[in-house]
């Protein structure tokens, strides 16, 4: 992981309304940690217990489906970065991980997750959090 300093630089930037410069080893580095974050999550909803009640089994098997495609699209983002894939190659694909990050979220609203699956998540998003400034610059 990174250091917090180094870490809060980018968020920094943002507040300030300063441009954040493309950092290929950065964010490449924030792809492999959010990849795993997300397997960490996806292995944490798989461990949570089933729930009983219908309708909080259907919010878990579409927790469970988010974070299949979220997993699979950060698996690709990180391969795409690894590869050499820069900001315009992989604009698209980070697009679509905050497209699942937000359904993820609604979904979870609806239920009860366990606060191990809720930790990962939190750590994935925080990631998540820390590689938009590269992909959409000042704000």
């Amino acid at each position: 992981m990174v250091s917090g300093v180094v870490a809060a630089a980018p968020a920094r930037a943002v507040e300030q309304g300063e441009e954040v410069k493309w950092d290929q080893a950065r964010v490449t580095q924030y792809a492999v940690d959010l990849n795993a974050a997300i397997g960490a999550a996806t292995q944490a909803l798989r461990q949570s217990p089933l729930q009983s009640a219908p309708q909080q089994r259907t919010v878990w098997f579409e927790m469970k489906e988010d974070l299949r495609l979220l997993r699979n699209t950060a698996s690709h983002l990180q391969t795409e970065l690894q590869a050499g894939a820069g900001l315009e190659e992989t604009r698209a694909t980070f697009a679509r991980i905050e497209t699942l990050r937000h359904d993820a979220e609604e979904i979870g609203r609806k239920s009860m997750i366990p606060a191990p699956v809720m930790d990962a998540l939190v750590k994935a998003g925080a990631i998540h959090n820390q590689m938009r400034p590269y992909y959409y610059g000042k704000k």
